[in-house]
């Protein structure tokens, strides 16, 4: 059996970001990371001003900037009749209100960053492609057997692999409580004029984006309510017929994602019954798994590891208060994003009368567009400070990478 101090199990970016962030503050963490250094879907990641503001004093926010896209503004419009809808001024706007961007940076260049800032930091050791197969909680320690056999005793286990995380069926609840929402992601043609394009409709959310090298990506987000229909018609043929209902310039940009598989399938989830135990913790989507329309999975990681680095710093890493003090201050802020991502997903795919209210309220500009698009991960996060209720602009968010 293997004794580490701080075990980290971990899928995609997260479980790298927290032994970072735990690393920073001087605790030596081992990661048993289920994915390769090379595995890596082709999606974005946005990552907001305040994500960016934390991955800084890991020294990788101006290296992810630089390889990243700054959309100059969000154009959110109806997929049936492309009626424009709101529009949120980005780019220059929100480094003049926030000090930084708001930028979509490709997974692979994210996750070669994480990877070698990993490789090169002495107080992170990372096992590739190792997943856990069960975790027990035996009070002082916790012992986790991955799926070869190996077993490690850790002081602290810290569960940053998902919304399938080992971690989160000690943690109580969190059970699902949506319909499933079908996320497919495809090359298509680049936004013109840097603009980050956004249609929605009662089925589908498309968003169209650039990739840094001028090249576009799309994603749709396919809400399922009728498994029964999904079951007989199949993916691809329920993906074009909802597209065949959409205007001209939705079909063109999505045509793409017609037949491709879809790379995820995500529900809404009921916040856990307790955000640690003993000596368990969760992070990001291992704590509240996210829908994909405010695209703020992984910021929310970022602030999540970033908190429960400087909880470990607060209490000198003594455990159980670390992790204490990172529920305390994460808890709220997590769940508040989580909500409004449900909320916007509901705006999104409204239909009769709420439909014609939201459009309403959208086109008056009743709200502050920037601000909703920009601060849908909660800007007290950072500092711990209770989220506002509803943001500054009501439930927001712009897209789904």
């Amino acid at each position: 059996m293997v004794a580490v101090p701080l075990l980290v199990l971990g899928s995609r970016f997260s479980g790298l970001v927290a032994a970072l962030f735990l690393a920073h503050q001087g605790f030596p963490v081992h990661v048993l990371e289920r994915d390769r250094p090379e595995d890596v879907d082709p999606g974005l990641a946005v990552l907001t001003p305040d994500a960016l503001r934390e991955l800084a004093a890991l020294g990788l926010a101006d290296a992810l900037t630089a390889a990243a896209w700054e959309p100059r503004r969000l154009v959110h419009a109806d997929a049936a009749s492309g009626t424009v809808l709101r529009v949120a001024e980005l780019g220059a706007a929100v480094r003049a209100r926030y000090a930084r961007p708001y930028v979509l940076v490709p997974h692979a260049v994210l996750r070669a960053l994480l990877v070698a800032a990993c490789t090169a930091d002495e107080m992170v050791t990372v096992e590739w492609g190792r997943r856990a197969a069960a975790v027990e909680d035996v009070g002082d320690a916790v012992v986790v057997t991955d799926e070869a056999g190996a077993r490690y005793r850790a002081e602290a286990l810290v569960g940053a692999d998902g919304p399938a995380s080992r971690v989160r069926a000690h943690l109580g609840g969190g059970h699902a409580v949506s319909s499933p929402y079908l996320l497919h992601r495809a090359p298509g043609p680049a936004p013109p004029d840097d603009l980050l394009r956004l249609w929605s409709s009662p089925s589908l959310h498309v968003t169209q984006a650039r990739v840094p090298d001028g090249t576009g990506h799309v994603s749709v987000t396919v809400r399922v309510d009728a498994l029964d229909d999904l079951h007989r018609e199949g993916v691809a043929a329920l993906l074009g017929r909802l597209l065949g209902a959409t205007a001209p310039e939705v079909r063109a940009a999505a045509a793409g994602a017609v037949g491709t598989p879809p790379t995820h399938v995500h529900r809404h989830h009921a916040p856990l019954l307790r955000d640690t135990r003993h000596r368990m913790t969760v992070v990001g989507g291992a704590a509240q798994p996210m829908l994909p329309h405010t695209a703020q999975a992984v910021a929310l990681e970022v602030l999540d590891a970033a908190a429960l680095g400087r909880a470990f710093d607060h209490a000198d890493g003594r455990i159980v208060p670390a992790l204490d003090e990172y529920a305390r201050v994460r808890a709220a802020p997590r769940g508040a994003t989580a909500d409004r991502a449900l909320d916007f997903a509901t705006l999104c795919h409204a239909d009769g009368l709420v439909r014609r209210m939201r459009d309403r309220l959208w086109r008056a500009a009743a709200v502050d567009a920037t601000a909703a698009v920009v601060e849908a991960a909660d800007r007290g996060a950072v500092s711990g400070r209770p989220p506002r209720a509803g943001g500054p602009g009501g439930p927001a968010g712009p897209m789904a990478c």
